[in-house]
């Protein structure tokens, strides 16, 4: 068995941290909150969310190359994806539905066409909600992204072992069509699963560079550095916002995000921590329910503020829906894995 990499752990909390920062703001303002101190702090973390991402898309890739599975069967492949991303979106959804027709009266199958709910099947309603209404209620656009990836990753990784570099090469191509001439989709670039598959196909490259041994130090501290320059910008940018100091376009700020993701994959790879601390085994249990944390705490902060509504008690809602969504999320993965052990997964 391999040796766990606790950088990337970290790394997956960071990013989950930052997310749910975005969207437990995202559904205050939606709701009608208006701002107080500590939600103000909160609106700096949530505009990383978008590094966040991409550090789990790139993850991601790297992960199915650190794991090999480039050179599982195909059948055992889809099988391990089949059962560590399908089942836990199942559970989920069926769970969030569940409350949300208990607490909420919700009821879409009354309004939306029962074919549509194919899409949520196949784990692809977020991004087919662009093109109609349908079943979604979570995953967001990163569910249907990383499906994308998930059942391209076999076609990559064969475009890895013979042609690495013009493989990188046409799907930089594509990246940059979509980012600066023509967007053809209707809807937003930078959750475009065709968009996204190259921060994934980065993550397997960086399998190359990171997968063993030590980083050189040389390279450490130019990210190390790299890193702590973005990151005094983006505080800078936060700030000042009524009178930016380097404004960016969208695509230049996106392209600046995707260096900090790798930049800091690359500082904190060889991050360790005590065996048996305290901090470890916190850092490894939240890194286990990343998924399933993803899965369910957006809804879990709409549902919350639909019944409770908008306070100024902003900290105190904020750790309420943490907890809510670490305990759901911990619910998620126990029936998954009790799943898994009845089908013999």
């Amino acid at each position: 068995m391999k040796k766990r990499i606790i950088g990337l752990d970290i790394l997956r909390v960071l990013g989950i941290i930052f997310i749910f920062c975005y969207h437990f703001t995202d559904s205050y303002i939606a709701l009608g909150g208006t701002g107080a101190s500590v939600f103000n702090v909160l609106s700096f973390f949530s505009l990383m969310s978008r590094p966040a991402s991409l550090l789990l898309f790139i993850i991601s890739g790297f992960a199915l190359m650190y794991n090999s599975e480039d050179k599982l069967s195909l059948k055992d492949y889809f099988k391990k994806r089949f059962k560590g991303l399908y089942i836990p979106f199942y559970v989920a959804y069926f769970l969030i539905l569940g409350i949300g027709v208990v607490l909420l009266k919700w009821s879409p199958w009354r309004v939306v066409p029962k074919r549509n709910f194919a899409y949520t099947i196949l784990g692809i309603d977020g991004l087919a909600a662009n093109f109609g209404p349908n079943y979604y209620i979570i995953g967001e656009w990163f569910m249907s992204c990383i499906v994308v990836c998930y059942f391209l990753f076999p076609l990559l990784a064969i475009g890895y072992r013979r042609f690495k570099y013009l493989t990188l090469s046409v799907l930089l191509f594509i990246y940059i069509l979509l980012a600066y001439r023509v967007n053809p989709f209707p809807m937003a670039v930078f959750i475009n699963p065709l968009f996204i598959l190259t921060y994934f196909y980065l993550g397997m490259i960086l399998h190359d560079r990171l997968a063993e041994g030590k980083t050189k130090k040389r390279l450490k501290m130019i990210c190390i550095a790299v890193s702590a320059i973005i990151l005094i910008y983006a505080v800078l940018e936060f700030l000042f916002t009524s009178n930016r100091l380097l404004p960016l376009s969208e695509t230049g700020s996106e392209i600046m995000c995707a260096c900090w993701s790798l930049a800091l994959i690359i500082a904190l790879r060889d991050v360790e921590l005590s065996e048996g601390s305290l901090m470890l085994k916190i850092i490894k249990y939240i890194s286990g329910i990343s998924w399933y944390f993803i899965l369910v705490h957006h809804v879990i902060a709409i549902i919350y503020f639909n019944i409770r509504g908008i306070s100024s008690f902003v900290l105190f809602d904020f750790l309420i829906i943490l907890i809510m969504s670490i305990i759901l999320a911990t619910i998620v993965k126990k029936i998954s894995q009790l799943i898994w052990n009845l089908l013999r997964l």
